[in-house]
């Protein structure tokens, strides 16, 4: 399910991890990564492997959303960059 994505630290500081908890997902799963900001305007995109490793240190300070699109379906996780 959706729900076994880790994001962490938050709040951030320079880089984002990104994880699938369950151990029946390859290691090869392909995320597709979207960082909004609190207006909604895109502020990163990615597509990478799982774990990932997204660079947040040129974003501005705030509260973000992080979209992550699994082959499983969707999730959005609120982070806070420092």
């Amino acid at each position: 399910t959706t729900n076994n994505i880790s994001v962490y630290p938050n709040p951030v500081n320079d880089r984002l991890y990104i994880e699938t908890l369950t151990l029946t997902q390859t290691l090869t799963q392909t995320l597709t990564i979207e960082i909004y900001d609190i207006y909604g305007r895109r502020q990163l995109s990615t597509v990478s492997c799982q774990p990932s490793v997204i660079d947040v240190e040129n974003l501005k300070s705030g509260i973000y959303f992080v979209k992550i699109n699994t082959e499983k379906g969707n999730i959005v996780k609120r982070i806070i960059k420092n």
